[in-house]
């Protein structure tokens, strides 16, 4: 088990990398694959390479009625989520689809927990999510409010894959009294059986024709990210803290920006660039981020 704050924190940095990189592989397979397809084939990895991680860790499957309705309904917000970002990439950019979603989910989940708390946010934060909300709608390029401006680009999906990961994000914290791994296997299967009865269209076995660049793809988004970079983020939950691990989170859009000009060429406008710093520059004034901390691991 990993112990050392300096060696978690440079995986923190890889795990963040991971999961902007997973938003490239997703614009990969959707030259391979339709939103019908990409949640079975992905979950159905994802539930396999989960069972050799649960017997070495000794991880029991045991679930109480109320974690497994809970399980059922994560299932369901993560095909949202999954179908949702699928469609935004095969219409939008990876690079800046990924960032806008990062920016997105920790700013409606911030906006969930208001409804939430007993104390209401102070000035401060009021203003820090009025810079989040003109920031996203800077990277949306908002130049109409017509729903088929929304559409063409992808942006409507992206949004939509953003509220369906903050519910997940809010919901999943409800879940007691059971490791997270056994419960990220229900979750993987409920969400491929479900997926697979009602909207699966293809062929499974004609994934076996696939070529390398469709494997190396779904390797990523259903191994690399879905059970190494989640794994990997719970220990660092425990090593580091909920608050130096979300501040990490802040890495992800300039991670995905930057992954999407070197695969896809994609350029930023100036008005994407500042519309990204406004929401990211949101994120750390909610979050309360003192950039000091990113660096002092002692």
């Amino acid at each position: 088990m990993i112990e050392s704050k300096n060696t978690m924190s440079l995986l923190m940095v890889l795990v963040t990398f991971t999961w902007a990189l997973s938003g490239i592989a997703t614009k990969y397979l959707s030259f391979y694959v339709s939103e019908n397809e990409i949640v079975v084939y992905r979950y159905f990895i994802a539930t396999l390479s989960i069972i050799p991680i649960l017997f070495w860790m000794k991880i029991p499957l045991k679930i109480n009625f109320k974690n497994l309705l809970l399980s059922l309904l994560l299932a369901l917000f993560v095909i949202g989520n999954t179908r949702f970002y699928f469609m935004g990439m095969q219409l939008g950019a990876a690079g800046l689809g990924a960032a806008l979603v990062t920016v997105l989910i920790p700013i409606m989940v911030y906006i969930f927990m208001i409804f939430s708390r007993k104390s209401r946010p102070g000035i401060k934060d009021w203003l820090a999510l009025l810079l989040g909300v003109v920031g996203v709608i800077f990277m949306m390029n908002f130049e109409s409010f017509s729903l088929s401006e929304l559409m063409r680009g992808g942006n409507i999906y992206f949004v939509l894959a953003a509220f369906f990961y903050a519910l997940i994000t809010v919901v999943g914290a409800m879940m007691k009294n059971m490791h997270v791994m056994a419960f990220n296997f229900y979750i993987c299967l409920f969400a491929v059986s479900i997926d697979w009865f009602l909207s699966f269209d293809g062929v499974f076995l004609n994934v076996a024709k696939m070529d390398s660049v469709f494997w190396t793809n779904i390797f990523i988004v259903s191994i690399l990210s879905t059970i190494v970079a989640s794994t990997l983020y719970y220990i660092g939950l425990r090593v580091l803290g909920s608050k130096k691990c979300s501040e990490f989170g802040l890495l992800t859009p300039f991670f995905a920006i930057a992954l999407g000009a070197l695969f896809f060429g994609e350029t930023l406008t100036i008005k994407n660039a500042l519309g990204t710093i406004m929401a990211v520059s949101a994120l750390v004034v909610l979050n309360n981020v003192k950039f000091k901390d990113l660096t002092n691991f002692r």
